[in-house]
């Protein structure tokens, strides 16, 4: 079944109900009219409802609320009389209404609207309440429009004609009732099927005419979100030819390149593209639903008499102010496109040199420490090649030139499967998705290395910073390993903190023990021992840390962005290796990790100017360096 059934695929909907294509019958496939104005077999609706009171309407898809279920829906009394009308045109046989014996009908009563048999219309005929009766044969009746056929409209309480109209109630009834159920005593108010018809027509005209204002606007609307997709489209074109045509003669440098572009150009239309189909799809969906109430009321009401007529009115009144309510969907912006701009071409060759990497990833074993189980992977990892350009155009220079701060960025590739990497964070909360488990990745220690060593020559300086975040989870005696950033060149896969290079870590404490202490040691030689946190669960601790590696001085200062201050300084270091950032983060359970690289132009100029004043301080207060051996501050 479609989503949505317009008036146009409907096949004979005065004979045949639209969903199951059946035709409908007295008995049976008793014909409803729904809330929309549509008319379904009762079997279909009753599938629809799944036997609730909740009826998802399959021609318009909203939902109904029926207290009485399917069968209080009232039944379509214009097609039950076409069937009549259609069946006699066709001179299908038709049962007597009058004897008991349903006899074969050969006339019907114009004044009730009753189908008589031949023994029938000479008792009709003497009958003193009927005796003055109009009755008409079936081959009289053949000639006549279907608007003049009759039927029956009788209460089915009294068994009384249907002569009144309940304003209260909004129900046509018969004298009887306006004397029982609705008596003018009891504050209903009682008028005439004309006068009651004619209120209505008054009623329903103002709304039926703003029905059909907005179904022009609609139709401009949707000319106006064709335009719209037509220009998204053609800039999408002219976009992808302009992308084709500067690409050509850099084809074999550029193919990824292009694919990105082309990739994001796609991207982006689509984007744009979905707001406007999906205001197209409203646009059009109230459009089709405004038709077909239209054409479905017209073709009714065209063979109706004025109670059928009243009757169709009344309950068509509440959906089509419903459908006046629904607002049509815009969008944001008035016209939109994707363009492509040839910017950066100076400087694209030497990008591309520099646009990531294919490297070797090996895992050596190393010295394995006294204490540690055998059980327990110890291997030094080696990465070839190993050097990047010291500057890019991706590093941040400083105006001064003094420091320069390269980017950095976690490899995701590098890293155990069941830590999270993302960018600049890692958190050690397992994987949302499922990563391989290639050669490349580190196995023993929940840690990841950056994309890239950082150079630092003679006289240069740069600058990179983190953000160390944990919340205790659990308590754990001793020494354990909490978070740890390091700076290495020689960088190992091991349950321990980085033993070579600078190793700045966050552990439980032995000598503080209600207390996590921040280490920091280089080439095994502890540096500082600070306690800062209580060891309780739940307790959280932020810190943001800078390291400005001086290769002027051969200096790296760990400096504390919350004062400002030289948390460490290491004096005589020996720039001549690849330094690699490492950040390794402990198992949830015993904490929440979270760690993220500030590099780049994430590094704000306030940070800078601070590192180097502290740099001119340590340098005021520094005894001259020796160059035989490291020497902690």
């Amino acid at each position: 079944m479609s989503d949505l059934v317009s008036a146009t695929a409907i096949k004979d909907f005065l004979a045949e109900c639209p969903i199951c294509a059946e035709h409908f019958d007295e008995e049976t496939r008793i014909p409803r009219r729904i809330p929309c104005t549509q008319s379904i077999c009762q079997p279909c609706l009753e599938k629809c409802s799944r036997g609730t009171t909740v009826l998802e309407c399959p021609m318009c898809r909203e939902r109904h609320y029926l207290h009485g279920g399917v069968q209080s829906l009232p039944k379509e009394t214009v097609i039950l009389k076409t069937l009549d009308y259609l069946k006699i045109q066709k001179g299908i046989r038709m049962s007597c209404t009058d004897c008991p014996e349903k006899e074969t009908a050969v006339a019907q009563c114009d004044n009730c609207g009753t189908f008589l048999c031949q023994i029938c219309i000479q008792a009709h005929k003497r009958n003193i309440v009927t005796k003055d009766h109009t009755v008409n044969t079936f081959d009289e009746i053949k000639g006549r429009h279907v608007q003049s056929f009759r039927r029956r409209h009788q209460c089915s309480q009294h068994q009384q004609p249907l002569q009144f109209y309940c304003r209260n109630c909004t129900k046509v009834v018969c004298v009887s009732c306006t004397v029982v159920d609705h008596d003018k005593g009891n504050g209903h108010s009682i008028v005439t099927v004309d006068a009651a018809h004619q209120e209505q027509i008054e009623s329903t005209k103002d709304v039926l005419g703003r029905v059909e204002e907005k179904r022009k606007n609609l139709r401009k609307m949707e000319s106006y979100l064709q335009t719209k997709i037509h220009n998204v489209r053609q800039s999408q074109k002219v976009a992808t030819d302009d992308i084709n045509r500067v690409f050509e003669g850099l084809f074999d440098d550029l193919k990824q390149r292009r694919t990105i572009l082309l990739s994001d150009v796609d991207e982006k239309s689509a984007k744009n593209l979905k707001l406007i189909e999906e205001a197209l799809h409203a646009t059009q969906t109230q459009l089709t639903n405004i038709k077909t109430c239209i054409d479905y009321s017209s073709e009714v009401r065209s063979k109706a008499d004025k109670i059928e007529d009243l009757q169709i009115l009344v309950s068509s009144e509440a959906s089509l102010n419903s459908m006046l309510k629904k607002t049509v969907e815009d969008i944001p912006f008035d016209r939109t496109g994707v363009t492509f701009v040839s910017a950066n071409m100076k400087h694209l060759q030497d990008s591309i040199k520099v646009a990531g990497m294919v490297r070797t990833v090996t895992f050596y074993p190393t010295e394995r420490l006294h204490d540690t189980h055998d059980s327990a992977a110890y291997t030094a990892i080696v990465q070839e090649p190993a050097e990047l350009p010291t500057v890019t155009e991706m590093d941040r220079r400083m105006p001064d030139k003094e420091i320069t701060s390269p980017t950095l960025e976690w490899d995701p590739r590098t890293a155990k499967s069941i830590i999270e990497v993302s960018e600049d964070v890692i958190t050690n909360t397992p994987s949302s998705a499922p990563v391989p488990n290639t050669g490349c990745r580190i196995q023993n220690a929940r840690s990841c290395l950056a994309s890239r060593p950082l150079i630092v020559s003679r006289g240069q300086r740069c600058l990179y910073g983190v953000k160390l975040w944990f919340s205790i989870q659990q308590l754990t005696g001793g020494t354990k390993l909490i978070q740890e950033i390091a700076l290495t060149p020689t960088p190992e896969d091991a349950v321990r903190n980085q033993h070579i290079g600078l190793s700045v870590f966050v552990a439980t404490c032995i000598k503080h023990k209600r207390k996590l202490c921040l280490c920091v040691s280089y080439n095994k030689e502890p540096l500082t021992h600070l306690p800062i946190t209580l060891n309780q669960v739940g307790q959280s601790y932020d810190l943001q840390l800078f390291f400005l590696l001086d290769g002027t001085c051969d200096k790296i200062l760990v400096i504390n962005a919350a004062d400002n201050t030289v948390h460490s300084t290491v004096t005589d270091v020996q720039f001549d290796k690849p330094m690699w950032v490492m950040m390794y983060v402990c198992d949830p359970t015993t904490a929440k990790v979270r760690g993220e690289l500030i590099s780049g132009h994430k590094v704000k100029g306030t940070c800078v100017n601070y590192c180097l004043q502290c740099l001119v301080t340590v340098e005021n207060t520094s005894p001259p360096s020796s160059k035989e051996n490291p020497k902690i501050e």
